[in-house]
């Protein structure tokens, strides 16, 4: 189902101004387009720039070039910030456990994933469970 929805987000991007940056952007990108599927079709994935420069078929520094100039963030960031998006998603309406949820996102322990989404969302995941700040 997602490969349905990025393919036609794809499509509604390619009549999009040029200049325009983000995920609407990268998905009219036919290289960062397999990239991006990449990620979102394995999340837990250890995706380096180099693995989804090859996987791309482009160097590692045209690739994270190409990448932030088009999705106006840079690879890992954008990595973390879908992997964020769904852990906020899990919390919300899974009964896992937040240790649970760290190892589907592709973190090797609760206490990396905490760190990690207290520093990108504003707080714990346990806080957020309980009705902390939304997006």
């Amino acid at each position: 189902m997602e490969l349905i929805l990025l393919e036609a987000l794809r499509r509604v991007a390619i009549d999009m101004d040029e200049r325009e940056t983000g995920l609407l952007a990268g998905l009219a990108d036919p290289k960062l387009a397999v990239a991006i599927a990449a990620i979102h079709q394995k999340p837990a994935h250890p995706w380096s720039v180099e693995t989804l420069a090859r996987l791309c078929g482009l160097s590692r520094s045209g690739f994270a070039s190409r990448f932030s100039t088009i999705m106006g963030m840079g690879v890992i960031e954008y990595i973390q910030q879908w992997r964020m998006a769904l852990a906020r998603d899990a919390l919300r309406s899974s009964a896992s456990t937040v240790g649970e949820i760290a190892l589907e996102l592709g973190f090797q322990s609760s206490s990396a994933f905490s760190t990690a989404f207290s520093r990108i969302v504003g707080c714990s995941p346990k806080q957020f469970r309980e009705g902390g700040p939304e997006d």
